[in-house]
């Protein structure tokens, strides 16, 4: 009998284990996929809606169920026994299983209750649209991107302030614009010679940075840093991210899931965790689909198939990108800076915001057979040394 994986979520990590498994396992496993909508949202992309510059596409659940052999239920993980081995939802149905993946996400949280929160949903894009439509009309001037403290992600927030620099420019408007981030180099978390980088093209955008500085509150446009106050007109901010809290599942203060470097969830047999439901620190789609596939290869070979389960080991991949240009930034955390690269050339193939071992090669044969632009070359110059950037990919 095959071992019946379930895998519960649907975003990056969860195809990407279920495309792993699928390539790892084949019949060994019988894999379902509880997630609560019939299509996946590749969201990275979202940041060049508000701009009229692209924005997220969706794939038919359906048809990666297809491709990858497993069964779709529709629903949301609520609850775990796990000394039964079944899962039940926010409906009351339950499942059973032999083994238990979860990769549902954290749970995003408002950290300012007086700003513009941007998530990548197409609500989110059109609010944030609506800013750029006031800036090109002169009604707002002063406008501040702030990264909260926690759990999140950075980098979406870099590119929106530098895509409203873009284009005030390219209008001749003059803006206030700020940064402000409670790390302590502008996404430093790349190694120095990325900060140094980031930093310049914010220089050169004429975008104020803030380092070091949490922001506890946001009041009508009153923010407090330390030893520093900024006014402006607007506030926008990403959501912070909590831990799922899983009914059964032992987490950490947070809520988050801990485990250890195959994904196996800490005291509790047969049940794993990978991407922004686990413990670990950098809440990243790229990473959350190299946790899946160590989860994946210790499922595999647990369901008896020749494979190595090798175990995570992160290998942080970025692309910050705007209208005219990107950069590739890359970092082997294991190995510290001197593995650090920062190009305006892809670093990685295919060269794409999620670089999921699977799941990036999976999505561009499916908008190559759909016959969806993915890409167009780009020629622009950065900063004081005029290097030239060519954006081979945007979209799987």
């Amino acid at each position: 009998m095959p071992t019946n994986v379930l895998i519960a979520g649907g975003g990056p990590a969860a195809l990407e284990a279920a495309l792993r498994l699928h390539r790892l396992a084949g019949d060994r496993v019988s894999t379902t996929v509880l997630a609560p909508n019939s299509d996946f949202t590749y969201r990275p992309l979202s940041v060049l809606e508000p701009f009229a510059a692209g924005g997220a596409w969706t794939y038919p659940l359906a048809r990666v169920a297809a491709d990858a052999g497993f069964a779709h239920e529709r629903g949301t993980l609520a609850r775990v026994d796990a000394a039964s081995h079944v899962v039940e939802t926010t409906d009351g149905a339950q499942i059973a299983y032999d083994v238990l993946l979860v990769a549902s996400g954290g749970v995003p949280v408002r950290p300012y209750a007086r700003a513009t929160v941007f998530t990548g949903s197409a609500a989110d894009a059109e609010a944030v649209h609506g800013l750029v439509q006031d800036v090109e009309g002169g009604y707002t001037r002063k406008i501040a991107f702030v990264a909260p403290p926690g759990g999140t992600w950075p980098l979406p927030l870099y590119e929106l302030a530098l895509m409203l620099a873009e284009r005030a420019y390219e209008l001749g408007i003059r803006v206030e614009l700020h940064l402000v981030t409670p790390e302590e180099a502008p996404l430093g978390v790349f190694g120095l010679d990325a900060a140094r980088e980031v930093e310049a093209l914010l220089r050169d955008a004429g975008i104020a940075l803030h380092t070091s500085a949490p922001v506890d509150s946001v009041d009508d446009g009153h923010i407090a840093l330390v030893g520093e106050e900024l006014e402006v007109q607007r506030v926008v901010t990403l959501p912070r991210l909590e831990g799922p809290s899983i009914d059964g599942l032992p987490a950490d203060p947070s809520g988050f899931l801990v485990v250890d470097v195959h994904g196996r969830v800490t005291g509790v047999p047969d049940v794993y965790a990978a991407g922004d439901a686990t413990a670990f620190a950098i809440k990243q789609g790229g990473l959350a689909c190299q946790q899946a596939d160590a989860a994946a290869a210790q499922i595999a070979a647990g369901a008896g198939a020749d494979v190595d389960a090798e175990p995570f080991v992160p290998v942080l991949r970025g692309m910050l990108l705007t209208e005219r240009w990107a950069r590739f930034l890359r970092r082997d955390e294991a190995a510290g800076d001197e593995h650090a690269d920062v190009a305006g050339h892809a670093l990685w193939w295919p060269p794409t915001k999620i670089a999921g071992r699977e799941l990036a090669g999976y999505l561009e044969g499916i908008d190559e057979e759909l016959g969806r632009v993915r890409g167009r070359p780009v020629q622009a110059s950065l900063g004081i040394d005029a290097r030239s950037i060519e954006v081979l990919s945007l979209h799987s």
